[in-house]
This record gives structure tokens, sequence and C-alpha cells, in this order.
């Protein structure tokens, strides 16, 4: 009786103190949505503060300076950083493979072949989307090199999106196209009806290369040598892990779309078309086996597309990219943290849902 009281005072004690992790994203997932508004979170002790990523420079320097404790970023970002800048970032795992991406634009563009001549507004002409933009439009004739479109340095996805909306940046500089993923491509064709006209979606990323590592859990390498930082990055990801699996668990359907809703402020119709977004077994919150590992058929995909627009300049001549991508200790995918996570998860079970 007194162990039981004890054990009791531990977990109140613990679950009153909880432990503050920084999180950077440009979006809230759909595994965040349900961490968040379900409790996964607070279960695991945490007290997790969303930053909101306006650009993949701004979040790296974030995450490289200590900002961040984790970022999520499409893993292009952690493969530029570093293979061409040589920083020490670290790939704990994999959370989607792309759901939404769509190369979309103002109405008045009803197809790819009138992008010619024009300006598409980007995250960064380095990161990850712009090689893909590049490959898409390669497809249909178009090429940056050629000068048959120029790229104009914007942000993140939801600064992008709400300029592709008002279909000028404010200075007044025309917006004609540019790259949308989840949850601003469900959104762009829901919000809208029945005017003004929604924007069009002119191709579908996963129509040309698929699969794709998109967004990776991403971290600073030093930290995997730090044990208070390694112990709460292990019950972050946990956290994620057993969100996840919520999410991709059929039976509790109502409940995410619920917790996506509630997360993302839409009503019931568009957190429904989010979710089957989210849970896309080719482009959506995936991962081979269900507990993050890395598609490595979609981390080439990443290496290749960006190879094909000479986009590893920084790197030694003859690099050998496969062995870069093996994971392992010092590697750039790491899933020393990931292994620690999935023991707590599976300790913790599944959280039940309120009706």
């Amino acid at each position: 009786m007194i162990a039981a009281f004890l054990l009791l005072l531990c977990f109140l004690g613990h679950a009153a103190a909880l432990d503050t992790i920084q999180y950077g994203d440009f979006v809230f997932s759909a595994t965040f949505s349900i961490a968040n508004q379900l409790g996964f979170f607070t279960r695991n002790g945490l007290n997790v503060v969303f930053n909101q990523v306006n650009s993949s420079t701004q979040a790296f320097d974030s995450l490289l300076g200590g900002q961040f404790d984790i970022l999520i970023a499409t893993v292009d970002n952690a493969l530029n950083n570093r293979f061409n800048l040589n920083q020490n970032v670290t790939v704990l795992g994999q959370l989607d493979q792309g759901p939404g991406l769509v190369l979309a634009s103002v109405p008045s563009i009803t197809n790819v072949s009138q992008l010619q001549g024009k300006s598409i507004i980007v995250d960064s002409p380095l990161s990850g989307y712009s090689f893909l933009l590049q490959f898409v439009l390669s497809k249909f004739g178009l090429e940056l090199v050629d000068g048959d479109f120029t790229f104009i340095t914007v942000g993140g996805t939801n600064i992008r999106f709400a300029d592709l909306l008002n279909g000028s940046l404010p200075n007044g500089t025309d917006v004609f196209a540019t790259i949308l993923t989840y949850p601003f491509t469900i959104e762009s064709q829901t919000l809208f009806s029945p005017s003004p006209a929604p924007p069009n979606i002119l191709a579908r990323v996963s129509d040309f290369i698929a699969p794709i590592t998109s967004s990776a859990f991403t971290i600073r390498q030093s930290s995997l040598a730090n044990a208070t930082e390694f112990a709460l990055l292990a019950r972050f990801l946990a956290a994620m892990h057993s969100a996840n699996e919520f999410l991709l668990d059929p039976s509790n359907k109502a409940c995410s779309v619920r917790a996506i809703a509630l997360q993302l402020e839409v009503t019931q119709d568009i957190a429904e078309r989010e979710y089957a977004s989210a849970t896309d077994t080719l482009t959506g919150e995936v991962a081979p086996g269900g507990n993050f590992t890395v598609t490595m058929e979609g981390i080439e995909n990443d290496v290749m597309v960006r190879q094909m627009f000479n986009g590893f300049g920084g790197a030694p001549e003859g690099f050998n990219f496969t062995a870069a991508l093996e994971p392992g200790s010092g590697k750039l995918i790491d899933y020393s943290v990931r292994d620690a996570a999935l023991q707590i998860s599976q300790g913790h079970g599944t959280l039940a849902c309120d009706s």
C-alpha cells in the first residue's frame, strides 16, 4: 500500500511538472494535432512549445543556435545542411511522404505551360521543394537554367499560401504559382466556395515521383551526447509515435478528424479531407513499419532530384551518397532516439477518445 502511494505521488509530481521542449515546424501535421489535442504530450510529461517556422533557413539557424530542440522539415533541407554546408544535423526519423504536395496557381493560370516566363514563389531556391518544383516543371519542358521561369524567395508554406490567395506579395509583385502541402492544399480547394475562385492544382508531385521522404524529425547531432536532451527527445518522439499510430488506426477516424478540426480550426468536412490526405498510404504521414523509419527509396529519390539540378555543389567530388544515407551512429540518420521512444510508447498504450 505504501509503495503504491509513493508511486502515485511520484506520478502526480511528474504530471504537475511538465518539461518544456521547443518544437519548430512549418505546419500543424495531423500527428501533431492528435498528440496535442488528445493529451499524448502531457501524458509523456511534456509542455510542447510550437514555434512557427517562416523559412527553412531560419528553421535550421534556430535549430543549430539552440532555440529549437527539434525541428520537422523536409529531409532535403537536412541533406543540404549536412552534405553541402557541413553542419551537424541528424535525422531521427520520417514523419511523412509529402501529403498534398502540389503545384498550385492563381485562378488565371490554368495549365503549366502558362508559367513560361513567370516567377514562382518559394521558401528558398536551395530548399527541397524548390528542387521538386524544378523536377515537375521539367516534365512540361520548363527549365530554370534556361530562364523559362524564375524563383522569388518568400518563405514557408503558410506565407506562400497567403500570398497565393492574395495574388501578390506585400510589395505588389504579382504571384502566379507555388508549391503547397498539407494542410493548405485541401484548404485551398475548400475555403472559397462559391467565390472567389480557388487556386488551381496544376500538378501533383506524386504523379511524377513517388515515394519521397518529405517531413523528417531533425535535431542537432550534439543532442545525442547529452543525456538530458536525449531523454527529452525520446519522450517527444514517443508521444508523436503514439499519436501517429492513433491517426493511422481506422477505428479512430472520428476522433482523429475531430482533433484535426480543433487544431486547424476548420470545419468537420474540411477536417475529413485533411484526414484522408494525412492517411494516404503513398504520400501521407506514413513510414515503413509504422515506426518513423526513413523510406530509403524515398530519400534516394530526394537525392536524385537534387543531383539532377546540381544541388550538391558543396559535397566533395565522388561523394558516396549510398554510404552516407545508411543509418548509424554519427550518420545523417540515427535511430537511437527513435528506438528509445518506441520502448516508451509501447509501454504507454493508446489513449481513448472521449465521445
